[in-house]
């Protein structure tokens, strides 16, 4: 499964996922349920890499400056 912030971010919300840091790594356990009974199932885990999160943030944040920097441009052409 490839990690989905969004899908975290509302997991997160309805407490159906863990955060969990095992020596110097990171986990998620993603609660899941039988579509059919409703019964809890063994969990999903996932580990995290806080470094490529880092990263990924660095370079989202930079794309939004040069994203912003655009739309500035553009706007000033009314």
């Amino acid at each position: 499964m490839e990690f989905n912030i969004q899908r975290y971010i509302e997991k997160k919300q309805k407490g159906l996922v863990k955060l969990t840091k095992l020596g110097e790594a990171y986990v998620l356990a993603w609660d899941v349920f039988d579509i059919e009974t409703g019964v809890k199932k063994t969990p999903i885990i996932e580990s995290l890499d806080l470094a490529n999160l880092k990263k990924l943030k660095t370079q989202s944040d930079d794309l939004t400056k040069s994203i912003g920097a655009l739309i500035t441009d553009l706007e000033a052409l009314k």
